[in-house]
């Protein structure tokens, strides 16, 4: 494969992500929550793939917080992370999560959470987050819910509590 660059969205890669996103989940509603997560100024981090200049993947980062009783912990939630299907399982969605982290974590932020595949998140660090103390709107009724995952970056957490995505996610 030639070689993989990433780097953080432009101007210019905003239509190029929307029919990323549309064309990977075969649908409209993660490229519409990027949209709506732009329009509000959640978006932290917003990374593409690119090979031969062409975007071929996108990983979108967003503000969240953990809140236990008074207390509000900003964090960061990964999603959606997309790549084009004529390119999936090659490792590019792999590389984006990676590089990801390491921007993550060199800001300082202890925890990064998603909604994802409970199969594929956790080779990158990520596991339930229910079992660690957290809870979201994603887990109804004291269920289990392994899709709903943190990847803890620093050596000892201290924060527990309700995750709450941005409200866009709610749409």
């Amino acid at each position: 494969m030639p070689s993989l660059v990433i780097r953080q969205e432009q101007p210019a890669d905003i239509k190029p992500i929307d029919a990323l996103a549309a064309a990977a989940f075969q649908r409209r509603d993660e490229a519409n929550l990027i949209d709506r997560l732009r329009d509000d100024q959640a978006i932290w981090l917003s990374q593409v793939a690119l090979l031969d200049g062409k975007i071929v993947g996108h990983a979108l980062y967003s503000r969240a917080t953990v809140t236990h009783g008074p207390t509000v912990h900003e964090c960061l939630a990964l999603g959606p992370l997309a790549v084009a299907p004529a390119y999936q399982r090659q490792g590019i969605g792999g590389q984006l999560i990676r590089s990801g982290l390491r921007a993550v974590q060199a800001a300082g932020h202890g925890l990064l959470f998603l909604v994802g595949h409970p199969s594929y998140y956790p080779r990158f660090g990520f596991r339930p987050a229910q079992p660690l103390g957290f809870t979201s709107d994603y887990v109804k009724d004291r269920r289990r819910h392994e899709h709903f995952m943190v990847a803890v970056l620093d050596k000892s957490p201290s924060v527990r509590g309700h995750l709450r995505f941005h409200p866009a996610f709610d749409m």
